[in-house]
């Protein structure tokens, strides 16, 4: 296999698992979306105006591409959403080839380019289908309004705030950070998306210095700064998620990438590196990393609610925090008098709400959440390179193989000719290295690329009969051959192309121009040969373009004369009686003659296949498992000779099926691999061999006295292959039971916070 194919194979594995996490996040979004809906409060109801202007986009799927066509509302209820607008890209070969929009977790659809008015903080009034909610007000721009100035050509891009270029919307406080999220890490069973856990800290006020161009106080956003402390350890370990996933699944890959390389190169120098990288993954595996970042500042104020939606909360003027979604219901909707709140440094984060809910409190009494995005990644990275390994390695039989060889159960049988096959014992899983004369390909499995994956073996030629392919092999030879025109350059030649020069110039002389051109003429040589040839051919095989090679041939002797035009008849005639007879011919005529013979080959070729075809009828090898024999040295086509053409092709092809037929193939195919399955003529009792199926990877082609060693590729493959399995269930198993951890955890915790608090969530 090549380096660019093997390229190709990692970018392939790359794409898939971007696609997947794409998804992935979509897919969270969706779970949004459903928990959104249900404890949302309609602000209005839709207008029979915005109804009737949203319908291109209810009834086109190409209206809201690359968004999933919905065609119909939830309701007619309009919400309202406020807060950081972010775009989410999937991008190939730099391109952007999909996208989606979303506010406060919930995916978020702009008709009529509407959303060239998102700003660095939003108000939104959406409606909503199953999938997403599709905006009819952002910050006072109207839908009738956007309608009106819509332009469908019309490329708007973001705002670019301070010096980052990405295009994501920023709160109106803080310098736009890098959004591309990665949707493994967005858990809706822990306090905050591992996204957030990673941001860069970002010293707010040179924040405001890049937005507004002066000094501006953080605080005048909120009621009171009362002052700032170190982090608890318990708030840490929520930012804490160092996950080593990352490094894991960079091992991973290289292993299979580097295995795949060396299967199809034919090098085992590479399986050092391949457990180096195994061992990487162990050692990662079983490290535990410890928790040593500087411990963050964070922010204890006084300030009151303005608004609540979904797990997002807006406190004095325009900051937006986010807080754990199962608070949701102890928080107010709005509040009148100042609360005590520790918020996250960069000012993104609640951490405590009064003096009752406290994720420092949460975790000291309840223990941190259990981190699931990297049992995701890693899932979906065993899961994507075990499919790999099975397509590209073949690692099951490799086990099979490697069992079988060890506990001394496989036979290594060589086999040379037909009575030691009939009276071998094979069984399911012997190594067999066959190699009987007369092993041929089967023809129809003969193609271009000339890989051949099924064989025939018969030990007598074909019965020759008078009128019979087999009389008539000289002549089909002959008409394949890349020769089968030859042209002659000889006195005579030479001694018509004078007369001809001299005809044309004394017929320009008497007409005082130029008015005539000497036409080119060539010479054919043995042209009596080629129409016994062509007349024998068509006789035994007459295809359907024997009469238009005929006429082409009987074209070169007519010299415009009707009357005196040369039958074929009395060429053949001629011929016989003068093999070696040459014409000279107007080069025309010979060009469409040669064209001719393009479609007269082929279609000889097939016949003579399917005689070929029938005749193959002997014991059947058939290599499995994407398995073959490379038949140009077998055919003797020159591999590295520029110079091959389909005609050469034709004719070492044609030569190959004479061979078959005569039983005088050289030199001999040789098989050799392992058993894989055994079929026995009509009589059962007697054994008789009439097919085998053989996996004839050439891993398998081991000498009598060569061993296995452990650093064997196949051995390596299996391991390999182990431990994509191994990773892929071991972290499915752990996702799910760290799913209920959390699950049961958040149980509890609203538990206790009901009876401490009771529900507040209609509090006004």
């Amino acid at each position: 296999m090549e380096w660019f194919t093997l390229v190709k194979i990692g970018l392939l594995i790359f794409g898939l698992t971007s696609w997947i996490l794409f998804k992935g996040e979509r897919s969270i979004k969706k779970d949004n979306l459903d928990d959104y809906l249900s404890l949302r409060e309609p602000i209005r109801d839709l207008t029979d105006e915005e109804l009737a202007l949203l319908q291109p986009f209810l009834t086109s799927k190409w209206a809201v591409y690359p968004y999933k066509f919905q065609s119909s509302l939830v309701d007619n209820k309009v919400s309202q959403l406020q807060g950081i607008c972010n775009r989410h890209s999937l991008n190939y070969n730099t391109e952007e080839i999909n996208y989606y929009y979303e506010i406060g977790d919930i995916e978020i659809f702009f008709p009529y380019n509407m959303h060239k008015h998102i700003d660095q903080f939003n108000t939104i009034d959406v409606v909503f289908t199953k999938q997403y909610a599709i905006v009819v007000n952002i910050n006072g721009n109207d839908l009738k309004t956007a309608q009106e100035n819509y332009d469908p050509n019309e490329e708007y891009e973001f705002e670019d705030f301070g010096d980052l270029k990405d295009n994501t919307c920023i709160d109106k406080f803080y310098e736009k950070r890098n959004d591309n999220r990665d949707a493994f890490d967005i858990e809706s069973l822990t306090l905050y998306d591992d996204d957030e856990r990673d941001y860069t800290q970002i010293d707010q006020e040179n924040d405001l210095k890049s937005i507004d161009g002066d000094k501006v106080n953080s605080g005048v956003s909120i009621n009171n700064n009362l002052y700032q402390r170190e982090e608890t350890a318990f708030e840490a370990t929520i930012r804490s998620n160092l996950s080593n996933c990352l490094s894991i699944s960079i091992c991973l890959l290289l292993a299979t990438f580097l295995l795949t390389l060396s299967w199809h190169s034919r090098d085992d120098n590479i399986s050092f590196l391949i457990l180096m990288f195994l061992g990487g993954v162990a050692f990662l595996a079983w490290r535990k990393p410890k928790f040593e970042s500087t411990p963050q500042q964070v922010k204890v104020i006084e300030a009151t609610i303005h608004d609540k939606y979904s797990n997002i909360v807006e406190v004095g003027e325009n900051t937006v925090l986010k807080y754990p979604k199962y608070w949701s219901n102890f928080i107010p909707k709005s509040s009148d008098s100042a609360t005590e709140m520790v918020i996250s440094e960069d000012g993104k984060k609640l951490l405590r709400y009064g003096h009752t809910l406290s994720i420092h409190d949460e975790v000291e009494q309840f223990g941190p959440p259990k981190s699931v995005g990297q049992n995701k990644i890693l899932l979906g990275v065993g899961i994507i390179l075990s499919f790999t390994l099975l397509y590209y390695t073949d690692p099951i039989n490799n086990g099979y193989f490697a069992y079988r060889y060890y506990s001394q159960q496989s036979k290594n049988l060589q086999i040379n000719d037909l009575t030691t096959l009939h009276n071998s014992d094979i069984k399911h899983g012997d190594i067999v290295n066959i190699s009987i004369k007369n092993t041929s390909c089967d023809v129809n499995d003969l193609t271009e690329d000339f890989q051949c994956h099924n064989f025939f073996i018969n030990s007598q030629p074909i019965v020759v009969k008078e009128r019979d392919v087999m009389s008539i092999e000289t002549s089909l030879k002959h008409i394949f051959s890349p020769d089968f025109i030859q042209y002659k350059h000889d006195e005579e030649f030479k001694h018509f192309e004078k007369l001809q020069q001299v005809a044309v110039a004394r017929a320009n002389y008497e007409l005082g121009y130029e008015a005539f051109t000497k036409n080119p003429f060539s010479k054919i040589k043995s042209l009596g040969q080629m129409v016994i040839d062509i007349d024998n051919s068509c006789n035994i095989l007459p295809v359907e373009q024997c009469d238009q090679v005929k006429f082409r041939i009987t074209d070169l002797f007519y010299t415009g004369d009707i009357f005196r035009r040369v039958g074929w008849d009395k060429l053949l005639e001629r011929s016989k009686k003068n093999p070696d007879l040459d014409i000279i011919a107007e080069s025309m005529e010979i060009l469409e003659l040669s064209s001719t013979l393009d479609s007269f080959n082929p279609a000889l070729q097939k016949e003579i296949k399917k005689i070929v075809s029938q005749y193959q009828s002997g014991i059947e090898i058939t290599l499995t498992n994407q398995s073959y024999i490379d038949m140009r040295p077998l055919i003797k086509i020159d591999i590295e000779s520029p110079y091959n053409s389909m005609k050469l092709y034709e004719y070492k092809t044609v030569n190959y099926y004479f061979d078959i037929l005569n039983s005088t193939i050289s030199p001999n195919v040789n098989i050799v691999g392992v058993v894989s399955d055994i079929r026995y003529g009509k009589d059962q009792n007697s054994k008789t061999i009439s097919a085998l199926k053989v996996n004839a990877n050439h891993r398998y082609n081991l000498d009598e006295n060569q061993t296995i060693s452990f650093f064997s590729l196949i051995n390596i493959n299996v391991i390999v292959f182990i431990v994509m399995i191994l990773t892929a269930v071991i972290n499915g198993v752990k996702l799910v039971k760290n799913t209920k951890v959390n699950q049961r955890r958040i149980d509890e915790i609203k538990k206790y916070y009901e009876n401490r608090l009771g529900t507040i969530v209609n509090l006004e």
